[in-house]
């Protein structure tokens, strides 16, 4: 196979996920024991600090004003409580470490990879990562790539060219234009549905087959594979029919640095959220749009069909658990992808995923009252963080004490749960591109102030813009280094 583009063609032929092994996976070490020890010195640090800074305190005005702005950083404490939890009851023998095995049981995967066409070069190379890894561990599965109608279709047909022995593997799905739902929907959510619907007419609804759903961008690795096969069987006979877990944006790392580092935070994340949700049976703000794997007939229940909604991942999440109950489970290995290559493109995404999150609160009839508050608070803690880092900062400058010494050791609990998140997240990516040293950790994270000042910002961008998004409708943002043209046999 050979590109036209020859400077794809040196990027494309460096198979980097080969390096994605489950020794590599097994590296990763997490220890709640050491969690709760940062906690105690978090809050007595805090409480110290405190102290210090009481005793410079004067009657102004201004430090009156400034000492009463802190009652702003309490938002951000259901949060902090909800990865406290996650974080202890997350388990690194039972949810992370990974063995090689090969499936033994008769059920299909289907690697569904949704995407618009644009990014070339990436679906090739998220086809190509699952045929390394697939082959090797799986007996049954399938690739589906779901796109629309108007796209370059010799590239995608040459997708099947790849591997001759595995073109049979491989199914393109083109959504037609005219295709409309029964509410209308639109988006990504429309192409799933509209997969969905193919999947019906071919008889792919059962209990034997998992789908496996990945953006464009995504790439598999040897933990990913073998924790797909965990999950089928052995998760699975304990009830639970959906599996999510950590996703990594070690690709093309560092491309912008603060970028990066502010990715450490959704992989912390993904550690303490996917333990609260499994440890609860609870979904408090949906799922992943990718390294989601559940059961087709599950699938055919719940479907896509949400109406004109950019977060049909987290509806899809939310309305699982309101028909099926405690069946969410921790699927091992990792997903990995990128993060955007631009702050320009990181605004745009996160100010879509902001976007998602009001069309649901205020647009859809499907999901409860009491799922939307959680959501409203989960937009007001985002929202609130722009004025709470202003608020750090002008302390930095102006320290002034807390304006009730009870509040010390919960600001203390709460910076220290943020920068633990940050850590965790810091050393799973960069041990993956092999600079998790003790220096490179520290050295990163001291661009957090940077990196999460944009992530306020993007809240409030995505606000600001939320009633003129209809003539955005939903945002793709660039891939891949260069343009993939096509492909040659």
């Amino acid at each position: 196979m050979e590109l036209t583009n020859s400077h794809s063609n040196s990027i494309i032929n460096d198979e980097f996920w080969r390096n994605y092994t489950i020794e590599k996976h097994n590296e990763f070490k997490y220890s709640r024991i050491d969690f709760i020890v940062f906690i105690i010195i978090s809050a007595f640090i805090s409480l110290l600090f405190n102290s210090f800074f009481a005793r410079r305190f004067n009657s102004w005005k201004l430090d009156y004003f400034l000492i009463n702005t802190k009652y702003l950083w309490l938002a951000y404490t259901p949060l902090a409580t909800y990865a406290t939890i996650g974080l202890l009851k997350n388990n690194y023998h039972k949810n992370i470490y990974l063995e090689r095995r090969t499936q033994s049981r008769d059920y299909k995967v289907i690697f569904q990879i949704t995407t618009r066409g644009f990014n070339k070069e990436s679906i090739l190379k998220s086809v190509k990562s699952v045929l390394y890894w697939a082959t090797k561990y799986l007996k049954d599965f399938e690739i589906w790539i779901v796109t629309e109608d108007d796209v370059d279709k010799d590239f995608f047909e040459n997708l099947r060219n790849i591997n001759g022995e595995y073109c049979d593997l491989i199914k393109i799905i083109y959504v037609p234009r005219e295709y409309r739902t029964k509410n209308n929907t639109k988006y990504k959510a429309r192409a799933l549905n509209y997969a969905l619907e193919v999947r019906r007419k071919l008889g792919f609804i059962s209990d034997k087959i998992w789908i496996y759903l990945m953006d464009e961008e995504s790439i598999v690795g040897e933990d990913t594979i073998v924790g797909i096969i965990d999950f089928i069987e052995n998760s699975s006979n304990d009830g639970k029919l959906v599996g999510q877990g950590i996703i990594v944006y070690s690709n093309y790392w560092g491309v912008n640095k603060i970028i990066s580092v502010e990715d450490f935070l959704r992989t912390g994340d993904d550690i303490s959220k996917s333990g609260f949700h499994i440890f609860s049976g609870r979904v408090l703000w949906g799922t992943h749009g990718s390294h989601l794997l559940y059961r087709s007939d599950l699938e055919d229940r719940i479907g896509w069909d949400y109406g004109e909604i950019r977060a049909e991942d987290m509806v899809f999440g939310l309305l699982v658990v309101k028909h099926y109950g405690d069946v969410l489970g921790w699927l091992k290995g990792k997903l990995y992808e990128q993060s955007p290559f631009s702050i320009r493109d990181f605004l745009k995404q996160r100010r879509r995923w902001l976007w998602g999150i009001l069309d649901i609160i205020l647009k859809n009839n499907c999901i409860g009252l009491l799922d939307k508050l959680i959501l409203v608070l989960n937009l007001v803690v985002w929202l609130t963080s722009l004025p709470s880092i202003i608020i750090a900062y002008v302390n930095f400058i102006k320290p002034t004490p807390a304006p009730n010494i009870l509040f010390t050791p919960i600001f203390g609990f709460e910076m220290c749960i943020l920068l633990y998140l940050y850590y965790l997240g810091a050393k799973l990516n960069l041990s993956i591109i092999n600079r998790n040293s003790k220096i490179h950790i520290i050295m990163y994270l001291t661009l957090i102030p940077i990196a999460g000042s944009l992530e306020a910002i993007a809240a409030w961008y995505g606000l600001l813009t939320y009633f003129k998004s209809s003539k955005s409708g939903f945002e793709i943002i660039r891939k891949e280094l260069v343009e993939t043209n096509s492909i040659k046999n």
